[in-house]
């Protein structure tokens, strides 16, 4: 009987090794090249989220203080006449985009409060008002800072609605509260924010649910031309505290506030 060499018929391990490490190679490569096209799809995708996050990361304080923020105090509001309105009247160019807006100063406007809530997830939306308010702020002061109301009694978010792109605070409570409901509209707010600057955007970036802070600036209506429809499009902020529906001034009960100043803790950002 003929006998089969040995080498025939064991594979060569040499060979074996070199096809392992070929295989490894290939699936390397392999993985890399769909890290990559997933990572540049991802830039692709989020690519707005992260310019964003980037250009506002990072606040500067301008200064410090040894003021105290009064949570208790009353906004402070002092109304501007016709003249003032027009003298103090301006182009607005967006810190997201190549908008630019009319402002046409009301009041100026000091807001001393607590934080209940807070919304910033809607700045990718082309339309004016997305495109310079870039954050609302729901505020409580007097009586309604108390933590322990909110943990018992109250709730309050701040949201907007994707099919009419309103922005609205919403609250509601449990019986027992021991306020008046006259009372609890009254000492909450909620502010359409727009910074002066990067670093004012920043600044409110910090700001956490339930931290003290004070802002300053002015109560702002807006214009904005919309060359693709040709057609102006105008909104009015609220001049009280009061407002209570889409009757009011500001379409219901919003402050718009073009802010130059922002005090969080001792710090104070310009």
């Amino acid at each position: 009987m003929a006998m089969k060499n040995r080498d025939s018929i064991v594979p060569n391990i040499d060979e074996i090794d070199d096809k392992l490490e070929a295989d490894i190679v290939k699936h390397k490569k392999r993985k890399m090249k769909i890290t990559i096209i997933s990572a540049l799809v991802f830039l692709f995708i989020f690519r707005g989220a992260l310019t964003y996050w980037l250009k506002f990361s990072i606040a500067f304080p301008s200064g410090h203080t040894a003021e105290k923020i009064n949570i208790m105090q009353e906004p402070v509001q002092k109304n501007y006449n016709l003249a003032e309105q027009k003298q103090k009247t301006f182009i607005y160019q967006s810190l997201i985009n190549t908008n630019k807006v009319k402002m046409i100063p009301q009041a100026h406007y000091v807001l001393s409060g607590r934080a209940v809530a807070i919304n910033h997830d809607f700045l990718f939306i082309s339309k004016f008002f997305d495109s310079v308010a870039l954050y609302d702020l729901g505020t409580a002061w007097g009586g309604m800072t108390d933590k322990k109301l909110y943990k018992k009694y109250l709730k309050v978010y701040s949201l907007k609605t994707e099919l009419t792109g309103a922005r609205r605070l919403h609250w509601s409570w449990n019986e027992g509260i021991p306020y008046s409901s006259d009372y609890i509209s009254s000492h909450l707010s909620h502010t359409h924010i727009i910074p002066a600057n990067r670093n004012i955007m920043a600044a409110m970036l910090k700001l956490k649910k339930f931290e003290d802070f004070k802002i300053e600036g002015e109560l702002v209506d807006m214009v904005y031309y919309d060359k693709s429809k040709n057609k102006e499009f105008n909104y009015h902020t609220s001049l009280s505290r009061k407002d209570s529906d889409i009757t009011s001034r500001g379409s219901g009960s919003c402050e718009t506030m073009y802010v130059t100043k922002v005090q969080i803790g001792k710090k104070i950002y310009k």
